[in-house]
């Protein structure tokens, strides 16, 4: 058996599961460091996002944002509380769509990590920066510009090493 590039084995390996949770819970999923900040990322988690029943067939009712619900550890929930409104735009503007129109709050521990340490990215050298530069430049959307530029940044920074896995 030969080996296949990782890219390729995406789409299958996913399908399923953003046929039940929608591509826009994945985006959540994978900017969540960045849309709540560092800060807050380590204490809350998003678990679920719940969009009402599609109407049937034929009757004209616009679509409804969800509910996404929030799993979060010790006193950040107060925190994240206060925060609800702007969370909701920022979600939501990370989504690029209206994909949350509520948030829900549940109290609880925080899953266990099973990477002990994440690499962090490599710092860029000024060439590598004005490369990235360059190269999205001429994009006209300014948050899908900065959205590829985030995107070739990690690429170029990426470490090497492997991850150590505990048990």
């Amino acid at each position: 058996m030969a080996l296949k590039a990782i890219a390729a084995q995406v789409p299958k390996v996913t399908k399923e599961a953003l046929k039940r949770r929608g591509p826009a819970f994945a985006t959540i999923v994978a900017e969540w460091g960045e849309i709540v900040g560092p800060a807050l990322a380590g204490s809350c988690l998003p678990e679920k996002l719940s969009t009402p029943p599609r109407p049937p067939k034929g009757v004209a009712v616009p679509p409804s944002a969800g509910t996404l619900t929030i799993r979060v550890s010790g006193g950040a929930a107060m925190e994240l509380q206060h925060l609800a409104p702007l969370l909701l735009e920022r979600i939501n503007r990370f989504a690029g769509f209206k994909a949350v129109e509520r948030l829900r709050f549940v109290q609880g521990p925080m899953p266990e990590r099973t990477i002990s340490s994440m690499a962090a990215p490599m710092p860029l050298s000024d060439a590598q920066k004005s490369s990235i530069a360059a190269a999205v430049e001429s994009v006209a959307t300014p948050e899908l510009q900065a959205a590829l530029a985030r995107l070739g940044a990690g690429l170029a920074g990426k470490r090497r090493g492997k991850a150590q896995i505990s048990r």
